[in-house]
């Protein structure tokens, strides 16, 4: 039997011939889509074949048809709808296609009214603007070009001309929708692609300016959706950097605005006004089309630079500028507190606070006496809260908080437990900004009366974070928390903190690495500079905190830092890290490193066992490694205390040069302090390392560095430590005082020159003479046997 293809008329396909051009009539190279495979192989002649019949695409022919042809008529309908002006859009969630109507059906569409209407058939074909752009619904696609099929509908004879700028203005003036989208088709394109100010001039752009803010006056008769896009093209004009045309056009519009005598514009408005007002009077009536575009470029024309300083400055005092700022932070405020405000919009307004607070007080004053501390604890307490909300109100509330009395206010609130409730966020952005707040927070007294310990738990789980910022603020909270209450370093040290701090100094080369990598990169060296003093902040903060959790003052809790001594002592990683950053860490880092680890030994002995022969990065071991540090430091301080001397007071070289010296006062004292309880009470090794040191490898004498100008508390633990190194049973019997003495050519006169006030000083130079005064007799003594001994050997000599 002979073979025939399918037959065409069974799927309703018309043959195609040539037609000559009508720019009327659109075209498609779209064919009919078959209902079923049209080869004519069965299931078993081709089981293997992909093209085969589905059972999906084997339902009636008939439903099919029906289908269409509802598709078809649906269409047509809510075409003329549109075209007519009366065209009311479906609920977004319930619209079943994702593009505008077109104005004229494709050819099949038709033809046979069977063609499912798609993307291709719903095309523009409006020759006059090579782009439709959607005027209901911004999330759905818009033909970023003239499509292919509707170019062949063009006149190529016909060019598209400009509108003239008196057309555009009086276009936008006009209350027929038909203009004002006219002259709206031809701005955008030039909005969006950022070309305004270069295709027009200044007196042309401010022509159009004030045109498209005279739309956003209230009319009887408006479109939401020409507002809208009024806001858009505002909005595009005045986002780029460097467009100081249009922001000079914006402020002068403004400033005649704002003038009750300037008779200029013809805007039905009260005087005075402003564009601000304009602006927030749409971005005031919620629920329309266009109330977040009119937030979007309010907060832009709030918080760019140019605006701050020629509007929101502290300098702009006059009377209209004056009502300017209330008109805007009351709206900001309400805008807050109105349940109905989506949560875009309240974070317009909260970054419109934060930013015009920072550069004026007087704005400052405002918003803080309309109650805006509360409403930012709503905020971050609001569990449904978004991150593009919650982060600006945490940048505002570091910056609010740096006002102590502002920061207690919120703290009384319960804002520092709730701003720890959201350290599990997942955002990273969040947690530096809310982790910055934390640590503003965490000095005040305030917080001593507030139950933190769920609190400090939870930012104890995130000092380990690989994220340098996260770490760094993290410590930076915990370093600060314990002071205002004691109690928190309780909660601290039950939690673990000890291990966490060690466990961040221990593995602190991942920030390292993170930092060469940087460097391999080309990073500017000023963001290097940052990471370099990051690092150096936690390695200051971690150490900080094992400091403060085994400090013992009067007001501290003294079994909670005993058993931080006990909980550092047991820690197998602590020696190595303590010898590291007094070795090789900055002068702060090896004072705390010391400090940490006098106390430690003081109260657990057996502390000091690992450091026998454990070396240090130079291959050193603690004993040497003090001793060195504590020369070294004497003579930064001598340096210091010149610096002090030459300095302005009440300079930040002045404070700098303060700090420096203290610092290296500290780290003195605190060294020969741990040395000679180290060569008294510690392995009799500790003090063979000194003595080598001291007399063979570097001979050095401890009187030599004596100097009248030594603080009260470098004088006493130095003398201590010639003491302590003179007092061992080695000494004593080689007379090393005595030794040390007539090698500095020091007289007992001499000492008593160090004489202080202070009587435990006394007594310590009392005790050097006495002693040097015993090993003098002592050594004459042997020295008159040793004579007499030579000549009993020198007579008994045959003649």
């Amino acid at each position: 039997m002979e073979e025939r293809g399918p037959d065409i008329e069974k799927y309703g396909s018309q043959p195609c011939t040539p037609l000559s051009f009508d720019p009327m009539l659109p075209s498609t190279s779209r064919v009919a889509t078959p209902v079923r495979p049209s080869s004519t192989l069965s299931a078993r002649q081709a089981p293997a074949s992909p093209f085969r019949a589905q059972p999906q695409n084997m339902e009636p022919s008939i439903s099919r048809v029906h289908e269409l042809r509802e598709g078809a008529a649906v269409k047509r309908s809510y075409t003329n709808d549109w075209m007519q002006g009366n065209y009311i859009p479906p609920n977004p969630q319930q619209q079943q296609y994702q593009r505008p109507p077109s104005m004229i059906g494709s050819t099949i569409s038709n033809m046979s009214n069977l063609s499912h209407m798609t993307k291709f058939s719903a095309l523009s074909v409006n020759t006059q603007c090579g782009q439709f752009d959607n005027w209901i619904y911004q999330s759905q696609p818009a033909l970023s070009k003239v499509s292919h099929s509707s170019v062949e509908n063009q006149d190529p004879m016909k060019r598209r001309e400009r509108m003239s700028i008196p057309e555009i203005v009086q276009s936008l003036a006009s209350y027929e929708m038909s203009d004002q989208v006219a002259a709206i088709r031809e701005l955008e394109p030039l909005a969006k692609a950022e070309a305004l100010e270069s295709t027009y001039c200044q007196a042309d752009l401010g022509k159009i300016i004030n045109a498209l803010f005279e739309v956003l006056v209230p009319r009887p008769q408006e479109n939401e959706n020409v507002i809208r896009k009024v806001f858009e093209i505002l909005h595009r004009a005045a986002v780029p950097k460097h467009v100081r045309m249009t922001e000079k056009i914006f402020h002068s519009l403004n400033l005649e605005l704002m003038n009750t005598n300037s008779s200029k514009h013809s805007f039905q408005v009260p005087r005075p006004y402003s564009i601000y007002e304009l602006v927030i009077e749409r971005a005031s009536r919620l629920d329309t089309a266009y109330d977040q575009a009119a937030m979007l470029l309010l907060a832009q024309i709030c918080c760019k630079p140019f605006f701050m300083k020629y509007v929101f400055s502290e300098k702009e005092q006059s009377a209209g500028h004056r009502r300017l700022h209330e008109v805007v932070m009351q709206f900001a405020i309400k805008n807050l507190q109105q349940q109905e405000t989506k949560r875009k919009s309240k974070g317009f307004c909260v970054s419109i606070i934060k930013n015009l607070s920072r550069r004026n007080r007087s704005i400052w004053s405002i918003v803080y006496e309309l109650h805006v501390i509360p409403i930012f604890h709503d905020i971050i307490k609001d569990e449904y809260s978004d991150e593009d909300l919650l982060w600006p109100t945490m940048q505002a509330l570091t910056t609010f908080c740096s006002i102590e009395r502002v920061g207690e206010d919120f703290v009384k609130l319960g804002g520092a437990q709730d701003l720890c409730n959201l350290l599990y966020h997942g955002s990273t952005r969040l947690l530096h900004e809310l982790l910055a707040c934390m640590q503003r927070l965490s000095l005040l007294q305030e917080i001593g009366n507030q139950d933190m310990e769920e609190s400090i738990r939870r930012v104890i789980q995130v000092v380990g974070s690989d994220d340098a910022t996260i770490a760094e603020r993290a410590t930076g909270v915990l370093r600060n928390i314990g002071q205002p209450n004691k109690q928190n370093k309780v909660i601290m040290v039950r939690n673990g903190v000890t291990a966490h701090a060690i466990a961040v100094l221990r593995t602190s080369m991942r920030f390292q690495s993170q930092l060469r990598e940087q460097q391999n990169a080309r990073t500017p060296k000023n963001q290097i500079d940052a990471a370099k003093n990051q690092i150096l902040s936690i390695y200051e903060n971690c150490l900080s905190i094992l400091n403060n959790v085994t400090k013992m003052g009067k007001d501290d809790i003294l079994d909670s830092a005993i058993q931080a001594c006990r909980m550092i002592s047991a820690n197998p990683d602590a020696a190595i890290v303590l010898l590291h950053f007094l070795n090789a860490g900055a002068p702060k880092c090896r004072k705390l490193a010391v400090n940490v680890m006098k106390r430690v030994i003081e109260n657990v002995p057996a502390f000091a066992e690992p450091f026998v022969d454990l070396p240090g990065t130079t291959q050193e071991t603690l004993p040497i490694l003090l001793l060195k540090r504590a020369y070294e430091s004497l003579d930064e301080w001598k340096k210091a205390v010149v610096e002090v001397m030459r300095s302005e007071p009440n300079t930040q070289q002045f404070r700098d040069a303060i700090e420096k010296r203290q610092d290296h006062e500290d780290i003195v004292w605190k060294s020969v302090s741990l040395l000679s309880n180290l060569c008294r009470n510690g392995n009799p090794r500790f003090f063979e390392r000194v003595k080598v040191e001291m007399l063979y490898t570097r001979p050095t004498n401890p009187f030599t560095s004596l100097f009248p100008e030594m603080s009260d508390v470098i004088l006493y633990e130095w003398l201590d430590f010639i003491l302590a190194i003179c007092g061992t049973e080695w000494s004593l019997q080689n007379c090393l005082m005595y030794h040390f003495l007539k090698q500095a050519n020091i007289t007992h006169e001499y000492l008593l020159h160090y004489r202080r006030p202070n009587p435990q000083i006394c007594d310590k130079i009392k005790n050097i003479i006495d002693t040097g005064m015993r090993q003098q007799q002592q050594h004459n003594q042997l020295e008159q046997m040793a004579m007499m001994h030579a000549q009993q050997q020198h007579q008994q000599l045959p003649m």
